[in-house]
């Protein structure tokens, strides 16, 4: 005797395009006489050659044998009156010609048609049809379905590292119990194996790409690997490997930060072909420190002990503990080497080898005072009254690497445009390194530059003018403005055919080599800390510090301050001229480059004696170049020969036809400028002084 019906599966029609992803047969039958096709996906369709009206019009009863029939008449009885589920094995034509095994299932569904007027059922059998849905499955495909799912299995419950199955929009398919030990019981998105957190994970599943700025989400490493990877696992086997400091789960419950080893590999889901990530950890934090540690022996095999103390000095430590407040580390008495937190080495030299203080014998007390005297001079980078040679003393002669470092930190840089730290410092150490010792065009002047450009950006009144990037781009360009100088003007390049004016083709040859050798540095991969900003975004910033270096070139003075005048200080004073708050890129590069033009002649409004000291070193410089010309036989450049008054004593003139207009434009834009001009006649004052005691004598 029959039992009572089992409840049977709904199914509503809007949700049968989701089958049409089967790599399988799947269609859906009434039985109840006449028999009906009633739906069919894209596979079966495929494999009966026919389209979907063609199907669902069929006429099943002209073609069927008696074999057919009988089978119709008990899935009618088992599958559609009773709700069973019947098991089946036949050959099913595929193509013409061709014949194949599948594994009939049958099972019971009541089919809802759509209520939007959109339906393809027959209208004539009502809302709700009862009847069959059948998946054939190719014995061929299924034998793979079995051998990837034993696979599968066997791949996550013996592997002992954390391995995950991600679908692309970050959700969980399954993970192992590794995965569990390590991360906990309530893993769910993909970005929880990532270490992330709830502000760093904002918007990463945002449908729009440019609906995650609204989320306000933290920039780091994690979610920068995250992003990485979708972007690299653009086809099924490729593949992505990175190394994170994450957090680890402990058994207590307590968190504890590793190094991880991050691969993750692009799979095909083998039933609806969509795709997906697999994940796969390994703790290499004491992989980490073997590294380190192997890298310090091979370099001491490789050099002497001197050396050895210029690498941990300058390499591992000019910067990270020179300004290790900014990371909290601390020291022993003995300079020893420890790994911070995130697996980085630390030195204990707080001075380059060339400090007239012992990395060797100075102890924690004197380290201590070092580094309050470095404090205690950063903290003054906010002054219009900084003096850059009390810096390049407490920063034993680093003061360029040191104050940029700084102001990067204190302008939020590194972690808004996600700026890569290590590769920041080893591009700053590069770029102060390769500045020459000449008297006034060296590394403290750049500095003294750098912190010019950072007073101006800070408390100058630029902000309407100046965004974030813009930031980046000015103290950018200062950092760089003069790189590798040679101590001689553009004319004296020109005139003697210097490489550098043949390769710029006598225009700015300065000026271009400064930009172009300081790109070949940030060409580098250990000094690129620019390598995760986005390529529009990095042309961006490149045009703007290309505009700005060059506009130091003082043959573009009265260029710049023309327009400066026209382009900006009349539209400014002109109420119905309004720029707004989003002024035009042409105006925001103007101001910019009257930035840098400003900041780089910034010790005419130094104190005195600051000001004093650089007149002097730049007034030796030129003669120098002086020399040069009369042991070449060429004719002594203006200021620049010895034997007559040089740059002290034609400040009066400088000031009156170069200096002057430059600052009268600017402080009319910017009146929070106004006491640099104060400060320029101040000193001017001096030197007018001394002319009129020169003339008196």
């Amino acid at each position: 005797m029959d039992g009572p019906a089992k409840p049977v599966r709904k199914v509503k029609e809007e949700s049968l395009n989701a089958l049409d992803t089967l790599p399988l047969s799947v269609y859906i039958v009434t039985y109840a006489f006449p028999p009906r096709n009633l739906w069919a996906n894209s596979k079966c369709l495929e494999v009966l050659g026919l389209t979907f009206p063609e199907f669902v019009n069929k006429d099943l009863s002209l073609t069927a044998t008696e074999g057919e029939k009988e089978q119709w008449k008990n899935r009618y009885q088992a599958v559609q009156l009773r709700g069973e589920t019947v098991l089946e094995k036949s050959l099913v034509a595929d193509g013409v010609d061709k014949q194949i095994s599948v594994e009939t299932v049958c099972s019971a569904v009541v089919l809802e048609a759509r209520k939007d007027g959109n339906s393809v059922l027959p209208t004539n059998l009502g809302g709700e049809i009862r009847g069959v849905m059948i998946h054939q499955w190719p014995l061929e495909v299924k034998s793979q379905l079995e051998a990837n799912t034993k696979y599968m299995t066997s791949l996550l419950e013996c592997s002992p590292y954390p391995l995950c199955f991600f679908t692309f929009d970050g959700h969980l398919i399954t993970c192992n119990p590794a995965a569990v030990a390590v991360f906990g019981n309530t893993i769910w998105l993909q970005s929880d194996i990532f270490g992330m957190g709830e502000r760093e994970r904002r918007g990463l599943n945002a449908s729009n790409a440019h609906a995650a700025g609204s989320f306000g989400f933290e920039r780091t490493e994690r979610r920068t690997a995250y992003e990485s990877m979708i972007d690299a696992l653009t086809e099924d086997g490729s593949v992505f490997e990175v190394d994170l400091l994450i957090r680890r789960r402990g058994d207590e419950g307590n968190d504890s930060r590793w190094y991880c080893r991050l691969f993750a590999q692009r799979h095909k889901d083998p039933v609806t072909g969509e795709p997906m990530i697999m994940i796969s950890h390994q703790d290499v934090t004491n992989l980490r420190k073997v590294e380190g540690e192997l890298g310090r022996m091979e370099m001491s095999q490789q050099t002497t002990k001197e050396l050895m103390r210029q690498h941990d000095s300058d390499v591992a430590g000019s910067l990270m503990v020179l300004l290790g407040e900014d990371f909290g580390f601390s020291f022993d008495n003995q300079g020893g080497e420890g790994m911070s937190e995130d697996g980085r080495s630390q030195s204990g030299s707080p001075r380059s080898v060339d400090s007239s203080v012992s990395t060797e014998s100075t102890s924690l007390s004197t380290r201590t005072v070092q580094l309050d005297g470095l404090r205690q001079c950063l903290e003054r980078a906010n002054d219009w009254s900084f003096n850059v040679f009390d810096l390049e003393r407490e920063a034993d002669g680093l003061p360029l690497q040191v104050l940029s470092w700084h102001v990067f930190l204190k302008h939020n840089l590194i972690e808004e445009f996600n700026l890569d730290h290590v590769k920041l410092v080893n591009f700053l150490r590069a770029i102060e390194s390769g500045h020459s010792d000449n008297p006034y065009h060296n590394a403290t002047h750049v500095a003294d530059v750098v912190q010019s450009m950072h007073c101006l950006l800070v408390k100058g009144g630029l902000h309407k003018f100046v965004g974030r990037l813009e930031l980046l781009a000015g103290l950018m360009a200062a950092c760089i403005h003069d790189f590798e100088h040679k101590g001689f003007n553009n004319d004296f390049l020109i005139k003697t055919n210097d490489d550098w004016a043949i390769d710029s083709n006598d225009k700015s040859p300065n000026e271009t080599h400064h930009i172009a050798a300081a790109y070949r540095i940030l060409r580098q991969p250990e000094c690129n800390f620019l390598y995760r900003m986005p390529n529009a975004q990095q042309a961006q910033l490149r045009k703007m510090v290309i505009d700005m270096v060059l506009a130091t070139d003082m043959a573009e003075h009265m260029a710049i301050v023309s327009k400066l005048k026209s382009d900006l200080q009349k539209r400014l004073e002109n109420p119905d001229d309004g720029i707004g708050d989003d002024p035009p890129e042409s105006l925001k590069t103007l101001v910019l480059q009257g930035a840098i033009k400003v900041a780089d002649i910034g010790h005419l409004y130094a104190m005195h004696e600051v000001h004093i000291t650089w007149s002097e070193r730049l007034e030796e410089e030129m003669w120098r170049q002086g020399d040069v010309e009369k042991e070449s036989s060429m004719k002594v450049s203006f200021l620049m020969d010895r034997d007559k008054p040089g740059v002290t004593k034609s400040q009066p003139g400088f000031v009156d036809f170069v200096v002057r207009p430059l600052f009268e434009v600017w402080v009319a834009c910017f009146p929070d400028c106004r006491i640099l001009l104060d400060r320029i006649n101040d000193n001017y004052n001096y030197w007018k002084s001394k002319e009129i005691q020169a003339e008196k004598s």
